[in-house]
């Protein structure tokens, strides 16, 4: 497992550098298979869109899930403290799509 630091601008957009170029977090990496998750101070979140696409069994339609799941991934960015990416992406094969490995 890899960690990739945040820079986090001033007008609100988080980037990492990934394969050898910055992109954002906030639309990259939430829908990337690699994220294991966001460091906030010692303690790693796991990426809770990741977690709403594998949980949700019932009750809340999918969208809602998933949209929760985008929120609460972008609060956990926006955290003052929250500092790396957490990426499991040993073998350097850059993004790959969440919505396959389900």
């Amino acid at each position: 497992m890899k960690t990739l630091p945040l820079n986090k601008k001033e007008n609100g957009r988080a980037t990492v550098m990934c394969q050898g170029k910055e992109v954002s977090v906030h639309s990259t990496c939430v829908f990337c298979a690699h994220c294991a998750g966001i460091r906030v101070n010692r303690r790693v979140t796991p990426n809770p869109y990741a977690q709403s696409l594998r949980g949700s069994k019932g009750g809340l339609p999918m969208d809602q899930h998933l949209m929760e799941g985008m929120m609460m991934f972008n609060t956990v960015i926006e955290d003052k403290n929250s500092t790396d990416i957490e990426c499991a992406d040993d073998a350097g094969t850059g993004f790959a799509t969440l919505s396959r490995r389900r």
